[in-house]
């Protein structure tokens, strides 16, 4: 194409037609690259405009080169990519990659594979059909994730623009789980007779996570300063990502003496099986879960997710009982790494109440034979394990002082 056939727009811009169809095309120069940006007309009119127009987007900073076609199912693994260079969890990671997994066949059957072809109504379809099987609380989190990944695929170049970034999502707030009572607590432990009696009273009497339990080491229990440091660690992570201590009750601590004694490895471990014939393989959450909601079913208590119980519901019962002693909640946030937005929580780790030590944990009778002969004894049947029972009442500092409402009463052995 000779000169004489180019038309200059600008300072910057030339025009010419291109092809068979002599659509007019525009030829610039933009951050040392060369580019040419079709005009998508035949009428030398409409093109002059249309150039005019990319001159003054060249001018003014506010020319944005086309994005490449990217698929989605690209995008989504670059994003993960991402996120583990960032270092989270690798639960978060598979929580992530289960999302996109869904909502990237629930486009492919709409025919939509590339990040170009979406739009906000695929968005909202897909919202629609989650919500059919899923709780409010988590199609709200399912697609912050989603939001997410669109947002990062504009800030890295592959989307000039984000379809959804205007879409505002109207938070679901979580019910309100209700956590096992004092007496429910006795009958579960009176029940099981496996060895996971044991691993229910941990969680039970110390506020962790069942994951933070498989990942507990035995270098992680301090007998000497009744500490049970719950570490994260680079390929055993908590959920917060830091580490904390929980301070070991003295009844607790008679009942934790009785794990087998090891060199090193995780304190608590699967049983054996045919692939780990000597068991010292590591706990499956999971079924850990599984099992112990099928002894409260047996037992006639809720189970599940849905209104009843699991075994994070021990970690509700755990902050139930501490705040019912009379222990600071500034102190239950620090055991617990809870962090309540707007107050500073952050206090001394060591401080150990001393009502801590008056905590209502259950009598030894709820236990085997083969508990501590330190432990007094005393029946094993529930309705008499409440005599001999102290009731204190306490009222909490503010307003349920202010309002004369007691708090729910502490339970003393």
């Amino acid at each position: 194409m000779s000169e004489q056939d180019r038309i200059r727009v600008g300072d910057r811009i030339t025009i010419a037609t291109r092809g068979k169809k002599k659509i007019y095309v525009a030829d610039f120069w933009h951050n040392n690259v060369h580019r040419k940006v079709s005009l998508k007309t035949t009428n030398k009119k409409v093109a002059t405009e249309r150039a005019t127009k990319l001159a003054s987007e060249l001018l003014d900073g506010n020319f944005r080169p086309s994005c490449p076609s990217i698929d989605i199912t690209d995008a989504s693994e670059r994003y993960l990519e991402a996120l583990e260079t960032e270092d989270r969890a690798k639960t978060t990671l598979t929580k992530y990659k289960g999302i996109f997994n869904n909502f990237i066949e629930f486009l492919r059957q709409r025919r939509v594979t590339k990040l170009q072809q979406f739009f906000p109504m695929h968005f909202d379809a897909w919202r629609s059909e989650r919500r059919k099987i899923r709780e409010s609380k988590t199609v709200y989190t399912e697609s912050v994730v989603i939001k997410q990944l669109f947002k990062w695929a504009k800030d890295r170049g592959l989307l000039a623009e984000d379809p959804i970034q205007g879409i505002k999502l109207g938070k679901k707030s979580s019910e309100r789980r209700q956590a096992p009572t004092f007496q429910e607590v006795c009958m579960i432990l009176e029940a099981e007779k496996s060895p996971l009696k044991l691993l229910f009273m941990v969680l039970a009497f110390t506020g962790m996570r069942i994951g933070e339990l498989r990942n507990l080491l035995v270098e992680d229990i301090d007998w000497k300063g009744n500490w049970i440091h719950i570490k994260s660690r680079k390929n055993a992570k908590t959920k917060s990502g830091h580490s904390r201590k929980v301070p070991i009750h003295p009844r607790l601590k008679q009942f934790l003496e009785l794990l087998p004694r090891r060199s090193c490895g995780p304190n608590f471990t699967a049983k054996p099986s045919v692939d780990y014939p000597k068991g010292d393989h590591a706990l499956s959450p999971k079924r850990v879960n599984n099992q112990f909601k099928t002894l409260l079913r047996k037992l006639g208590l809720p189970a599940g997710r849905k209104g009843g119980y699991t075994l994070h519901s021990f970690r509700h019962f755990f902050e139930t009982i501490t705040v019912n002693a009379g222990i600071p909640q500034r102190v239950i946030d620090t055991w617990l790494v809870k962090h309540i937005c707007g107050q500073n929580r952050t206090i001394p780790q060591d401080v150990v109440p001393l009502r801590f030590h008056f905590l209502g944990l259950p009598p030894s009778g709820v236990f085997s034979s083969s508990s501590p002969s330190s432990s007094p004894s005393v029946p094993s049947s529930l309705p008499r394990l409440c005599r001999g029972v102290r009731v204190v009442i306490r009222y909490l500092p503010g307003t349920r002082r202010s309002s004369g409402v007691p708090h729910p009463a502490l339970w003393r052995d």
